[in-house]
């Protein structure tokens, strides 16, 4: 058995959490994706994996070889995917609609405009609009939206899962307090966005709590300019988060509480044949996506 395979087995088993999901994921049996990882270890002379009854965790060892293998794996697919592009010369029209902010005005923006750096002869025609798309109806190619399901009709691609946070100034925390549980929300001016309902989690406890307050909008940038101005405690995602928690303009807050997540699909029509263009640029936005963590940015 050649060690790519190997290796692929090792990531799949890390990346999955378990045997058992990873054989599932690549239609192997259980014994033999444990037989794939004792060879690999084997061969290398270490452990990498610490087996218990229930679970396995990754060794230090093992920590630094997945990290390694990720980076040399991910080269290998950024050359393949650039030497495609170079054979591959591509025109016309890829009407994309997205969510806005800075996943879609940033990192979605930066990863076309390497696709159209390659073929320049592609349209790409770019719309935030909040509106919801029907690929039945409306002359979209793709959709990047947020939520649990991606629809009903579609074909999808999970890009990804943002994680959030409760957070506020210290200017406000200040002059109101820290709520202690999430029941106190109602208490405070919170700063909100498009949920209409905030899900917090502590073991086996749920709660959805209605955040109110005298601040919307469907722009994560125009919360957070709110919110370091004082204005109150808004619900947002690392994406927008890491800077301004570092700075210290901005505090987390019940931070034993988990907020549940949001899921970012890629959403295309179940069409017999995607032209070209549009399977490029789907293809694309899913492989540079997936080298990506949104929940570490």
């Amino acid at each position: 058995m050649d060690r790519y395979t190997q290796i692929q087995t090792f990531l799949a088993v890390c990346d999955a959490g378990s045997f058992t999901a990873a054989a599932q994921t690549l239609g192997l049996s259980r014994s033999r994706v444990s037989q794939l990882v004792l060879q690999l270890e084997q061969r290398l002379g270490v452990t990498l994996l610490q087996r218990t009854t229930r679970s396995q965790h990754l060794t230090p060892e093992g920590e630094h070889f997945r990290r390694q293998c990720q980076l040399g794996l991910q080269q290998l697919d950024d050359a393949e995917h650039k030497l495609k592009l170079m054979a591959d010369r591509l025109s016309g029209p890829v009407r994309i609609n997205s969510v806005g902010g800075l996943l879609g005005e940033h990192y979605l923006a930066r990863m076309l405009t390497e696709i159209v750096d390659s073929h320049p002869d592609l349209d790409i025609r770019l719309d935030y609009s909040s509106q919801r798309v029907d690929l039945s109806r409306d002359p979209v190619d793709l959709v990047i939206r947020g939520g649990d399901d991606p629809g009903s009709g579609v074909e999808a691609e999970r890009l990804g899962r943002l994680e959030h946070r409760l957070c506020a100034s210290p200017k406000y925390l200040n002059r109101v307090g820290f709520p202690h549980h999430p029941t106190d929300l109602d208490r405070f001016n919170c700063v909100t966005g498009t949920p209409t309902l905030w899900r917090f989690r502590r073991g086996n406890e749920q709660l959805d709590i209605t955040p109110s307050g005298n601040w919307r909008s469907p722009s994560s940038q125009a919360q957070l300019l709110a919110v370091e101005q004082g204005l109150g405690i808004a619900r947002l995602s690392n994406l927008v988060l890491k800077e301004p928690l570092q700075a210290g303009r901005l505090v987390p807050v019940l931070s034993d509480w988990q907020i549940e997540n949001t899921s970012i699909w890629l959403v295309w029509a179940p069409r017999l044949e995607l032209p070209r263009r549009v399977q490029m640029v789907r293809d694309h936005l899913i492989r540079r996506f997936h080298s990506i963590d949104l929940g570490a940015l």
